[in-house]
């Protein structure tokens, strides 16, 4: 267990950049139709859809070039919950019985508190700033509640929308709806158990692995399918990663609170 956690931790910032420059380059590649999910009350939606781009795309270079990495790995938490708050739930307002919208909520949710995770692996060291520090800390005190709390209300939505997810279990998965509410089950059970002590490691090592699987084997071949760019992907790539690092965070947390 140790082992897949160290590597997928080793992983986890690659798994968590690439993603996010990808997202950064759709934002200019598709830079009207990102600005129409923007709500209409922020004004120069388009300037903020252009600037978001840009933010992302610097963001992830600095993760993998290793240069000022824990900075952009803190703002881009702070961005990201800052679209959770006025983006994400100004849609959900709009269209309470939208599952795509819950499901965005939620899975951003994750990555906000995933940026956090990775900012509190790098090394103090690679950022001098101390308000930065300051944000990085507290963002990731709430980041294991703020994961265990997405992972659960993904799991749920399993169940309360199996029609719009199961079309995504490939045809060749026996008994595909029962696929859809094992994957539910199991992201709630594991979800939850990352909030105690004793089965956090374990839980958010498990998840990693099944979220990685789940893009293997079910959102690459719907990637490799649909003539139109699939985002799920992307974000379980983020979601593996992050729960390898924050694996790897508790267990360190773990160590230092037994050395007497």
């Amino acid at each position: 267990m140790n082992k897949l956690i160290q590597l997928g931790a080793a992983v986890a910032p690659y798994f968590i950049a690439v993603p996010m420059a990808v997202y950064g380059y759709q934002h200019f590649l598709y830079l009207k139709f990102v600005a129409l999910f923007i709500p209409e009350w922020i004004p120069f939606c388009t300037f903020w859809a252009a600037f978001t781009g840009v933010c992302l795309i610097t963001a992830a270079i600095s993760i993998v070039i290793r240069k000022w990495d824990r900075s952009a790995a803190t703002l881009l938490g702070v961005m990201i919950f800052i679209w959770v708050v006025f983006l994400h739930t100004s849609r959900i307002a709009a269209q309470p019985g939208s599952p795509d919208e819950w499901r965005g909520f939620f899975q951003a949710l994750s990555m906000s508190a995933i940026s956090f995770v990775l900012a509190a692996s790098i090394s103090k060291e690679n950022s001098t700033a101390n308000t930065i520090n300051k944000i990085c800390t507290l963002g990731y005190r709430f980041s294991p509640q703020a994961i265990s709390l997405s992972m659960v209300a993904l799991g749920i939505l399993h169940f309360v929308f199996p029609e719009t997810i199961t079309p995504k279990v490939p045809i060749w998965f026996p008994k595909n709806v029962m696929a859809t509410y094992l994957s539910g089950a199991a992201l709630i059970l594991t979800g939850a158990a990352i909030l105690f002590k004793k089965t956090s490691v374990v839980a958010c090592a498990t998840l990693g692995v099944l979220i990685f699987l789940s893009m293997l084997f079910i959102h690459l071949p719907v990637v490799l399918s649909s003539p139109n760019f699939e985002s799920d992907w992307c974000k379980t790539f983020v979601m593996s990663g992050g729960l390898f690092l924050l694996a790897k965070q508790l267990t360190e947390q773990k160590s230092t609170a037994s050395v007497p």
